[in-house]
């Protein structure tokens, strides 16, 4: 872009794209041009074009908040407050169920190293194993919270204790026996701060024990070669959040969201929305969760006084881009390539489609304050172009504000049914009052996809 020093008739144009998604880690006026400060059901899978996210059909229906949701043998099952349940046709039926309700009653689950049965606790429960009809104890297993599988063993880990459990080869119901080979035991994890296990997880060939503050890996097969490292300076507030993808793991730490590549130290990747990180319930933070589709890392959390998951962001793996959407997932679970989501009022939902659950979404774009670089002078938007492809049925609205922040939002343009083609629409600007600053606005309902913004500004001395 020119200089005004340059451009003696007083007015040029801007091209700009709109998908590096969200940032509210600095200030409004330092992010890129590209990035925005406020957004919902947006993203940017085809990246530059910044694009409706895709919608979602519901495929089953509970009770309650799911907690947890998976397949095995073919079959749906469920976690909520009350119980872990298996759909059959259209019929839950029970697995094991309490009495009472309790939210945090977190339902984990691992199977078999041959995908034949199934073992599961919700925290206090002590390990169940189930082959899709009978259910029984695992009478030698400790008392844990969490668990995960690794080089033919299943390790356990309580909230109470600092010690990490780990079966017999290929026997899940073995947790006594002493070969040194093949046999149990238990490895004592202990920290300065005396905090207890967050979390359990095997990632790139190791075993990783998390705590609030702290990482702990473990290395090796059996207790001839366990090698446990030092820990790294990074926690885990929700073992729910969790989320292993091809090259990184994932989770949310007490001050933010980590990327792991089994490497080096973690690196965390969410300044950009850094204020919703700052308002995360700590008491509840147990409940925030993670899911992903391969392309991005869905994250759910718990904030203000919230006692429920009741925000979810999704984080573009390939871009490092953060969008927020408007509906919220307490559970994911990816099969095959289609990743499904509970909800707080019992729904299994299936990613994909253009409706939510025949809804159409509802969208926007709060773009960044442009001052053309130039922070002295007041300018005023004379034309905009926005290439755009909107579908048939769906809207676009355009509006613009003056200043940095605040102001009245001046509707500019509207269309209530696109044509589902490439346009490029002109969209002339009448500006009473030139500012130093201005923000532009886009949103709609429906699916559209914006290509580029071409903005054309004259310098207004007055």
């Amino acid at each position: 872009m020119e200089y005004w020093t340059s451009t003696p008739q007083k007015s040029k144009s801007a091209i700009m794209t709109l998908a590096d998604g969200l940032n509210l880690g600095v200030e409004s006026i330092e992010i890129k041009d590209s990035q925005c400060i406020a957004v919902v059901n947006m993203d940017s899978s085809l990246y530059p074009t910044l694009q409706v996210r895709d919608g979602f059909t519901e495929i089953s229906r509970h009770t309650g908040y799911l907690n947890r949701i998976f397949k095995f043998k073919d079959y749906w099952y469920c976690g909520n407050e009350k119980g872990l349940y298996k759909l059959s046709g259209t019929t839950w039926s029970v697995v094991y169920e309490y009495a009472d309700t309790n939210s945090s009653r977190l339902w984990e689950y691992a199977m078999f190293f041959d995908g034949s049965k199934l073992y599961f606790l919700d925290g206090s429960l002590q390990l169940r194993q189930y082959d899709g009809s009978s259910l029984s104890v695992v009478s030698g297993a400790p008392g844990s919270a969490f668990i995960t599988s690794h080089a033919n063993r299943f390790y356990l880990a309580n909230k109470n204790d600092n010690l990490l459990s780990f079966s017999g080869l290929r026997d899940a119901n073995d947790w006594s026996s002493t070969d040194k080979y093949v046999g149990t035991g238990k490895i004592t994890v202990e920290t300065q701060d005396g905090e207890k296990p967050s979390g359990l997880t095997a990632f790139s060939n190791h075993v990783i024990l998390f705590k609030k503050y702290t990482m702990h890996k473990l290395f090796g097969e059996d207790s001839t070669n366990f090698n446990m490292t030092q820990p790294y300076g990074v926690g885990c507030i929700s073992d729910r959040t969790i989320c292993p993808t091809r090259d990184s793991l994932y989770w949310l730490g007490p001050d933010g969201f980590y990327d792991y590549m089994g490497g080096a130290a973690p690196t965390k990747i969410s300044e950009p929305i850094k204020p919703y990180i700052n308002k995360i319930n700590m008491s509840y933070a147990h409940l925030c969760c993670a899911g992903t589709d391969g392309r991005f890392v869905y994250l759910t959390l718990v904030t203000d006084t919230n006692t429920l998951p009741n925000v979810t962001f999704k984080y573009d793996l390939q871009r490092q881009a953060w969008w927020l959407v408007d509906f919220v997932a307490t559970s994911f679970f990816l099969d095959g390539q289609t990743l499904y989501f509970g909800t707080n009022d019992g729904r299994i939902m299936k990613m994909g489609g253009t409706t939510d659950n025949g809804a159409q979404p509802k969208w926007f774009i709060e773009t960044k304050p442009f001052s053309e670089d130039d922070e002295t002078v007041r300018k005023a938007i004379n034309r905009l172009f926005i290439v755009a492809d909107i579908e048939p049925g769906s809207t676009l609205n355009v509006a613009y504000a003056g200043g940095t922040e605040g102001g009245t939002w001046n509707q500019v343009y509207t269309t209530s049914n696109g044509t589902g083609a490439i346009q490029s629409i002109r969209i002339p600007v009448i500006v009473r009052t030139p500012e130093t600053w201005y923000r532009l606005k886009l949103s709609g309902v429906g699916k559209a996809k914006i290509h580029r913004i071409i903005r054309e500004v004259s310098k207004r001395n007055g």
